[in-house]
């Protein structure tokens, strides 16, 4: 015999849609005979099946009449005799029986298998028992023909209240497309009232993090979403759609990018004078609109100077998104440049994803290693550059972007043109505005302010207090050659917190022992204090006394502060000053 649920089949299993969009979970609705009438996810595909061999908590529903909470599927006495109770992957189930004249017709079953949606049905589980027993009173309304108590706000009290309570937007449109219901939410991101209003869907065809990908018109405001739909009809056939929906801008943002600290990210330390100068060239930089790309050392701070060009910008208040060219492989960069959609590609992720370019949209792209990407690619971002839109991976469809972009490579970029490992028509339109960084040993004056601006970082990390570095490690810093710039500075501060332990200060002793031994063949100590050089590091000593004599000044004042930061007498200085011709 054809249960009654099973004559209006597809009704149920939009409301099996609508349960599972709103909490998140697998949905099951069962008849009085245990045979599956409507599910969700990867009971979706197993309709018209029984389950009696293994449905002994809806057995028990039917039996005792009334909503029952398992909160240990698998371990619940009522499941001892399930043959998959020894590895059962449910965490909780809701279960509500369908009444029909006080017989029970059916079951609804949400059913979670995570322990995230377990804890969000446990922490209102009120009000979500409520809400399946008002969907258990419209099924029954369904059968006897009558979805006008839909409209009727003492069945529909609890779901408004449940749905005003969630964080993604809720409208139902009816078949004139006017807003019949919304949630806080929605009207929170339209920033109106939204209820009467005219709205429209204009899908795009693609999934991602399993929902559409659609463009929602309510009047004159128009919002790029990722929604689910669920249609269901009346008697009249007048059709009823509630859009359940993320603001897609949103939504992509909060799971994919990276948080920047702006205050310390911005930040250029020194005051040498390629300091000086690369400050006055960003703030012309920044302005303008034109890509930009940064050669220099390893190290040099690549990343820092395009942030700053970045905050400095129109577009500061956009997303600052950065990828490394050389740290994906190369058959995953297209995919994270561009996106991809569901099915794109084997191993790839089945709800899809966009791409940095389109989560930078309005802001700045930062390119790292630009140099280490493959030349098909390279035909592909030249493409993208000119065309300013992109096509993410497996779709059609074609998405304007508006992206500033910054380069930055520590490779021979012109040498690579040169023997065609790099495209010259991609080079001429990043090469728009170069920017060379000088490296650590072209602005020594500027060590003991990054030194010192790293110790003062690593301080607060370490929860220790904040001291000055003696004058005798600086002296040592300021000898050092730096081959790994700014970057090796920063993880020799580190080291000498590590090494420090739990000592009152700093000295020689806690530096890497590298560092000591590349400079044990030039430099000797003196008992003046300062490292006096044998005959091929005496250009060295003359160039520390200069830069210091530069920064502190030539008065009789300036040069007791250069000899106390040198760590020498001030008679001392003098004797040197006059053997280097310093005056």
């Amino acid at each position: 015999m054809i249960s009654v649920l099973s004559n209006i089949q597809d009704d149920i299993c939009n409301y099996a849609d609508a349960i599972s969009g709103i909490t998140g979970t697998d949905v099951e609705i069962i008849d009085e005979s245990l045979m599956r009438i409507a599910g969700t996810g990867k009971y979706r595909h197993m309709l018209n099946q029984n389950v009696s061999k293994n449905g002994y908590i809806y057995r028990h529903v039917l039996r005792v009449q009334e909503t029952v909470l398992i909160k240990n599927p698998g371990e619940n006495a009522l499941c001892q005799h399930c043959e998959k109770h020894l590895y059962c992957s449910e965490m909780l189930d809701l279960n509500a029986p369908i009444f029909l004249n006080n017989r029970v017709i059916g079951v609804i079953g949400i059913i979670c298998s995570t322990e995230e949606q377990r804890n969000t049905l446990l922490s209102q589980i009120d009000k979500f028992v409520t809400f399946i027993e008002q969907i258990a009173v419209m099924i029954s309304s369904k059968v006897f023909e009558c979805l006008e108590r839909l409209r009727a706000q003492e069945t529909l009290g609890a779901f408004r209240r449940l749905i005003d309570a969630m964080d993604r937007g809720v409208v139902a449109i009816d078949g004139n497309n006017r807003v019949w219901h919304a949630n806080v939410s929605a009207a929170r991101l339209f920033n109106r009232e939204v209820i009467g209003c005219s709205l429209s869907i204009e899908t795009t065809g693609d999934i991602l993090y399993g929902d559409e990908e659609a463009w929602i018109t309510l009047e004159d405001q128009k919002r790029h979403v990722l929604c689910k739909q669920i249609t269901l009809s009346s008697l009249e056939n007048e059709s009823l759609t509630m859009v359940i929906f993320h603001d897609a801008r949103d939504y992509m943002s909060q799971i994919t990018t990276t948080t920047y600290e702006s205050d310390r990210r911005a930040r250029l330390i020194g005051h040498s004078q390629p300091m000086e100068q690369l400050r006055s060239t960003i703030a012309k930089i920044a302005n303008s609109y034109a890509s930009v790309l940064i050669t220099g050392e390893s190290g040099s701070g690549k990343e820092v100077v395009a942030f700053a060009i970045h905050q400095n910008s129109p577009r500061k208040d956009k997303p600052f998104v950065t990828i490394n060219c050389a740290a994906i492989p190369e058959q995953l960069l297209e995919s994270e440049l561009f996106g991809y959609v569901r099915g794109a590609f084997s191993g790839a992720d089945p709800k899809g994803r966009v791409g940095k370019f389109e989560l930078a949209n309005g802001g700045s792209l930062f390119l790292d290693e630009i140099g280490d990407m493959p030349l098909h690619l390279q035909a592909k971002l030249l493409r993208v550059l000119q065309e300013k839109a992109i096509t993410r991976v497996g779709s059609n469809n074609v998405i304007n972007i508006d992206v500033r972009i910054i380069a930055a490579t520590n490779k021979n970029i012109y040498d690579m043109v040169e023997n065609h490992q790099f495209r010259e028509d991609l080079f001429y339109r990043l090469n728009v505005v170069p920017l060379v960084l000088p490296s650590l040993r072209e602005r020594r004056e500027d060590i003991a302010s990054l030194a010192q601006y790293f110790a003062d970082e690593f301080s607060e990390n370490y929860q220790r207090p904040n001291r000055k570095i003696p004058a005798e490690i600086i002296n040592l810093l300021y000898a050092y050659h730096w081959p790994g710039n700014i970057r090796e500075l920063r993880n020799v501060i580190e080291y000498i917190y590590v090494m420090q332990g739990d000592a009152s200060g700093m000295n020689a002793s806690h530096l890497p022992p590298h560092l000591l031994s590349s400079m044990n063949g030039d430099i000797k100590k003196t008992s003046e204090g300062l490292q006096s050089l044998d005959k091929q590091g005496r250009s060295a000593e003359r160039s520390i006394i200069e830069q210091a004599l530069a920064r502190c000044g030539t008065s009789v004042e300036g040069k007791k502060q250069a000899a106390a930061e040198l760590g020498i007498g001030i008679a001392t200085l003098y004797r040197k000053i006059k053997v280097y011709d310093l005056r």
